[in-house]
């Protein structure tokens, strides 16, 4: 950001250069490609706050989904808090469940909600896997899943990590027991919040054209968004930057499209939807009001949610109040 009374000619230069480069990373996209992007100076942007009401000040997505989710069928899994949609592995996706269960990800049949496989992760212990998201990373030729082990209901964790590996493509071969991924195929972001405060956080984004990462925190007063700028330091611990705050809490799930278009993020009882411009930041698509998305049935405690290739939208839900989670599909009606 230029500073306060910068001549007018720099202004229009930097401005100009600006829109260039993100017409150049919507490009990369549309035609396949991995973007490269130049580093964005987060630590020089102020918080900023925001002012709607949720749902009352929202407008609905009118005509974009279909407005009832399908169910696609049962699920086995117990706690599952995290969800994306597979590019490896075609018409799956991925889950894995939270605090203290198995440090497994799991490929589910999107049309069935069926687990088929499970990847081990190594030796890794599942703290708290909240969210998971996955995208470009260091190879431009590769996918990487991102897994965030950033959960800390009781705010005690002193840091917090994001594991990020290739995307595995699975043998379903009928073969029991999971396929392994190595810890030497596994990368470890290690970070923690300023001035060592502690967060729950249930949401991890990943920017494709920036390759940034952003969590959003469930139990603050406002859900509160962080940014691990591109490179992400897999050596050191770093300092995640404070982007700013929504003007809701409870944020426990999210995700962006594979093309960088379009945000979801979803609270207990509602789905809130983005559409990001031509030239538009991250900065600057957090700070757009909304729509509402349809959230139907709402689920007894959802916390994953994830876009399909068409942009269409699957939430799954933990298995809560006896209540046995569903996979639901909310199919795209119109771009």
């Amino acid at each position: 950001m230029l500073p306060s009374g910068a001549p007018f000619f720099l202004i229009m230069s930097w401005k100009t250069s600006k829109a260039l480069f993100l017409a150049s990373c919507l490009a990369a996209c549309a035609a396949g490609e991995e973007p490269v992007a130049e580093a964005f100076d987060w630590g020089a942007e102020t918080p900023f706050e925001l002012d709607y009401t949720l749902p009352l000040g929202l407008n609905r997505a009118e005509g974009l989904f279909a407005p009832e989710g399908a169910a696609m069928g049962e699920s086995d899994l117990i706690e599952a808090s995290g969800i994306v949609m597979s590019k490896a592995n075609p018409g799956f996706l991925w889950t894995h469940e939270d605090k203290g269960n198995t440090n497994e990800l799991f490929l589910l049949d999107a049309q069935t909600g069926e687990t088929v496989k499970s990847v081990r992760l190594g030796t890794l212990f599942n703290r708290d896997w909240e969210d998971i998201e996955l995208g470009p990373g260091p190879d431009p030729n590769k996918q990487y899943l991102y897994v965030g082990e950033v959960g800390d209901n009781d705010r005690v964790y002193r840091d917090y990590k994001i594991y990020r590996l290739e995307e595995p493509e699975v043998l379903l071969d009928g073969s029991a027991g999971p396929q392994v991924i190595s810890n030497e195929q596994i990368e470890t972001i290690l970070f923690t919040y300023p001035d060592r405060r502690r967060h729950d956080v249930e949401t991890l984004l990943l920017d494709p054209w920036t390759k940034d990462l952003f969590l959003v925190t469930k139990r603050d007063f406002f859900s509160m968004i962080y940014v691990l700028p591109y490179p992400q330091d897999t050596e050191n611990a770093q300092e995640a930057i404070l982007v700013g705050s929504f003007p809701f809490t409870r944020a426990v799930g999210g995700n962006i499209s594979f093309d960088g278009r379009e945000m979801l993020l979803k609270t207990y009882e509602h789905v809130l939807f983005w559409q990001r411009e031509e030239g538009e930041t991250m900065r600057e698509l957090f700070q757009k009001t909304p729509l509402l998305a349809p959230y139907n049935p709402v689920e007894p405690q959802g916390e994953a949610i994830c876009f399909d290739a068409e942009k269409g939208y699957f939430t799954l839900s933990e298995f809560s109040n006896a209540i046995t989670p569903v996979l639901y599909h909310y199919e795209r009606l119109r771009q």
